[in-house]
């Protein structure tokens, strides 16, 4: 489920989006990336790709077990 996510580089924030464990950004980040912090949790980056193209970056997350990567607004039909 997509997600707009806000990640921090040093002092600046940017915005971002994630989807499955997987963040999109603008290519602002640099490269060799190996961790990355998401709404204020940090997050191991698996792999990195550049879209040279579109200027965005990919990074893989490595998201705890369960975790998508974005919170459903979905309510439980449970009753």
């Amino acid at each position: 489920m997509f997600k707009t996510v806000e990640i921090k580089k040093g002092k600046d924030t940017i915005q971002a989006s994630l989807d499955d464990g997987v963040l999109s950004a603008p290519n602002k980040l640099g490269k060799d990336i190996s961790e990355i912090e998401v709404e204020g949790k940090t997050y191991k980056v698996l792999d990195s790709t550049i879209d040279e193209r579109d200027d965005l970056i990919y990074l893989t997350l490595e998201l705890p077990k369960g975790s998508s990567g974005a919170k459903s607004n979905d309510e439980s039909s449970e009753g």
